[in-house]
């Protein structure tokens, strides 16, 4: 990527976390991270004019990751960054995660390359385009 993206990843899974900021930083992007939505909230609104992704966990201990969505959509500039949420379970689905907000929902495990294609879509997008869905059967994000 030609210009320096800024990411925000969430989750309580430090494996997690360390896997996709990895993933993300091959790719050019510079990662902050967060253990919980309270954190993520407060890096948020420190960093909100230079995020153009935020990934977020739904369970986490304290404040769920669909609530931390909520909220970040409220908040965020025009519709930057873009709202990505993960989950392992089937309690969230597509059209749930819409109404909170969010750009994308991937379903664990999924492929991190597909985290990384709808990333750079809704980077050159620039708009919000409608939900994304990836829900591969094989990944690298369990």
């Amino acid at each position: 990527m030609s210009e320096s993206l800024l990411a925000l990843v969430v989750d309580d899974e430090t494996s997690i976390v360390e896997e996709l900021s990895w993933h993300l930083q091959q790719r050019g992007w510079q990662v902050i991270t967060a253990p919980d939505a309270y954190r993520a909230e407060q890096l948020f609104t420190k960093h909100r004019d230079q995020l153009s992704l935020v990934v977020t966990d739904v369970r986490m201990p304290g404040m769920h990751g669909h609530l931390l969505i909520k909220k970040l959509s409220t908040h965020r500039l025009a519709l930057r960054p873009a709202l990505f949420i993960m989950t392992a379970y089937d309690d969230l689905s597509r059209e749930d995660a819409h109404v909170l907000g969010a750009d994308a929902i991937f379903q664990k495990p999924f492929r991190v390359r597909e985290l990384l294609a709808a990333a750079d879509h809704f980077v050159k997008l620039g708009t919000k385009d409608s939900i994304a869905e990836t829900t591969p059967p094989k990944g690298d994000i369990q």
